[in-house]
């Protein structure tokens, strides 16, 4: 699986947009001034015949239009220079995550997923809601997870911590990327990962990491540039269980179709005053109240997973983690 950035996708997967913001990138024209009109012609004061003074009056009058045309194409040169720096912020990619914070978030121990379970006392987790009777969601005959967020995104920054824990348990990333949520947003600055530059890979399942919006702004200035267009199937999931009318609340997760998500899993607040090597520290003691919030999510994604993908790998789906996660669900045993 690859997640995108819009120059490539990843495996394809069934989404839509956060609403105000889903804009074309439209080419900006560069001013073009008008020339100036032609020079006066010098009187004749008859030392020269005529015939030899017309060159100087033709050379005076294309020596303006001459230094017009520099002009416009100094003009046009910073016009151009200017658009091609914005566009460019917009879409460069986010540093590495830090090797030990990866180490820490996708290899928590499994006696601290066992001793947390799906409590969480300091931060409410909100559930993954089950889904019954539906087709599978899949892919090359694979369970496959959605996940479609922003870079910019509070609620999408602290998800990706459980998300990317969960999915650790069954595969391996490849490329994550170091993020915050954005400086002007709720939650302002919340560390995270980024998945537009990432890989993942398992023989269990697929995944689909979609980040639809970036977190730098558009060239315009009028919301955020978009870094992956949604397929239709994307849009399509998300309007049959996003809980809006519009169905457009990210971050949206869909587990093989057996348990969805919108509009995040637990409050980013609980991440506030914390930096990524401060809660990845965190992640080896059970009584840290970051750490209680990301791996009881954990547990929930997991067991939703394992629920999909005939509970395999045993190491992960019969521990005791899952199975209180599993039962916490209802989820069929």
């Amino acid at each position: 699986m690859t997640s995108r950035r819009p120059a490539g996708r990843g495996p394809a997967g069934p989404g839509d947009e956060h609403t105000t913001m889903d804009q074309d990138h439209d080419d900006t024209g560069a001013n073009r001034p008008g020339t100036g009109g032609g020079a006066g012609v010098a009187p004749d004061d008859g030392a020269l015949p005529r015939a030899t003074r017309r060159p100087a009056t033709s050379l005076l009058t294309w020596g303006i239009v001459a230094l017009v045309l520099v002009i416009v194409i100094v003009l046009v040169a910073i016009k151009v220079a200017g658009t091609s720096v914005t566009t460019t912020s917009s879409s460069s990619p986010p540093p590495p995550a830090p090797p030990a914070v990866v180490q820490a978030v996708t290899k928590i121990p499994a006696s601290v997923y066992n001793a947390v379970g799906v409590t969480s006392p300091d931060t409410a987790i909100t559930p993954p809601t089950v889904v019954s009777g539906a087709a599978p969601l899949q892919t090359h005959g694979r369970p496959e997870v959605l996940y479609v967020g922003e870079e910019f995104c509070p609620y999408c920054a602290a998800e990706r911590w459980a998300l990317v824990a969960a999915l650790s348990r069954f595969g391996t990333f490849t490329g994550l990327e170091a993020s915050t949520s954005g400086s002007n947003e709720a939650f302002p600055g919340t560390p995270t990962f980024s998945f537009a530059g990432t890989k993942y890979s398992s023989r269990y399942l697929a995944a689909t990491l979609v980040e639809h919006y970036g977190d730098q702004k558009n060239p315009q200035g009028t919301g955020y540039a978009v870094l992956t267009p949604l397929t239709r199937a994307e849009r399509g999931l998300m309007r049959r269980y996003d809980r809006t009318p519009t169905g457009t609340m990210l971050p949206f997760l869909d587990i093989a179709n057996r348990g969805v998500l919108d509009g995040g899993v637990f409050s980013p607040s609980i991440l506030q005053q914390l930096n990524s090597t401060k809660i990845a520290a965190g992640l080896t003691d059970p009584k840290d109240p970051a750490t209680q919030a990301i791996v009881a999510a954990a547990n929930e994604f997991s067991a939703l997973i394992c629920s999909a993908d005939e509970e395999v790998p045993s190491s992960v789906c019969s521990s005791a983690g899952v199975t209180a996660a599993s039962s916490a669900l209802a989820l069929a045993p």
